[in-house]
């Protein structure tokens, strides 16, 4: 057997398109899964249950579904009467699943703040909401970061997952230029380098933010 990266050198700069769009995908969806799940957290505990119970069970549909299966029924379940574009229903079907994963974590780290913070606050005269959010979500936000920051990592990993529905992420990309110059050991090898690679940086950057958040927990 020979290997030969010839192939790969010269479909590169296709790689990096696909990883480019990858990464903006990730971008959109980490913003949309932390502010959502956030928000999703908070109307759980604070609103009434006519209002929280519905967030639950958005929660639990997407924790025990498969990320495929979610995307297959946005995409092609939808689509037979929505015409959505691929990558609009990556978006939105990452989005939602790890917004279930991050609301979860949420509610688990409002409810770790004393609840004398809250007392404490509120004679002070800081109103119901503003005790919310000036005093509670900031401290369970810095609690919930570790966490956070493995469901972003694993979140960059899923983008691979978007190649299902004709996203022209890395995988993607990948795919078409096996497809044309029958290489795939070549390519994988160096997707998974990349992916690694990546996963690396984002490792040594959730360090880095820990240690700056770690006095204030």
């Amino acid at each position: 057997m020979e290997f030969d990266f010839g192939p790969v050198i010269t479909y590169f700069p296709t790689l990096l398109k696909g990883l480019g769009v990858g990464f903006l995908v990730a971008l959109v969806v980490a913003f949309m899964s932390i502010v959502g799940g956030l928000l999703v957290a908070v109307i759980s505990i604070y609103i009434n249950k006519v209002v929280s119970w519905p967030l639950r069970f958005f929660i639990w549909l997407f924790m025990t579904t498969p990320l495929l299966l979610q995307l297959y029924f946005l995409y092609f379940g939808l689509g037979e009467w929505i015409l959505i574009p691929a990558i609009l229903v990556g978006i939105l079907g990452l989005g939602f699943h790890y917004m279930a994963y991050n609301a979860d974590i949420f509610i688990a780290t409002i409810k770790s703040v004393s609840d004398g913070q809250y007392e404490a606050s509120r004679s002070l005269g800081f109103g119901h909401g503003a005790t919310i959010f000036y005093i509670i979500v900031p401290q369970a936000f810095i609690r919930a970061i570790p966490q956070l920051g493995n469901n972003m990592i694993l979140m960059v990993k899923d983008t691979s997952v978007l190649s299902a529905i004709g996203v022209a992420e890395l995988v993607y990309a990948s795919q078409y230029a096996i497809s044309v110059t029958f290489r795939p050991f070549e390519f994988f090898i160096v997707i998974a380098t990349l992916y690694y690679l990546i996963n690396i940086f984002m490792e040594l950057g959730q360090a880095w933010l820990e240690r700056q958040t770690a006095y204030r927990r």
